[in-house]
């Protein structure tokens, strides 16, 4: 952990920011489900109590604004995972280089029972597990926010 931390360490605020922007959008996420409350809880219910026009403007900003914040919870969980590819993609070179300079500093007696194939997959195979690592630690922190089951004999 200590040698993951190392190579994460210049890119913590890349990490946050791809955090930050998981969190944004899992709450924009989840508070499209209050803005279709809020239609049917003041428009839905009360359509005899309001005009026509009133009705229909109401309604239409209130699903204006729906999908703005789709939009823009979209937006966030995009940005989200280019940052999360660009960390990922700088981790893995910088730890394949590494791992090389190491590599090319030992004897030629130590790897010479090797091919250099060989001490370049293991290599690759590192650096591989490793975005795969990071790139699942923050799809399980920040899971894609699914909407809830529709309830029994209701069509979807």
């Amino acid at each position: 952990m200590r040698i993951l931390w190392h190579y994460l360490r210049p890119l913590r605020w890349l990490v946050g920011l791809a955090l930050l922007l998981a969190s944004v959008a899992q709450v924009l996420a989840l508070y499209d489900s209050v803005i279709f409350g809020h239609i049917l809880d003041r428009y839905a219910l009360n359509k005899e109590q309001l005009s026509d026009t009133a009705w229909v403007q109401g309604v239409t900003l209130w699903l204006g604004i729906a999908i703005a914040v789709a939009l823009v919870a979209r937006l966030a969980r995009s940005l989200q995972e280019f940052i999360v590819r660009l960390v990922v993609q700088r981790f893995g070179t910088q730890l394949f280089n590494d791992g090389l300079r190491q590599t090319l500093r030992l004897p030629f007696e130590d790897i010479e029972d090797q091919t250099s194939g060989q001490i370049l997959s293991v290599l690759q195979k590192v650096r591989e597990d490793t975005e795969k690592f990071i790139t699942s630690l923050i799809n399980v922190l920040f899971r894609p926010a699914r909407s809830p089951p529709s309830p029994r004999g209701c069509p979807r």
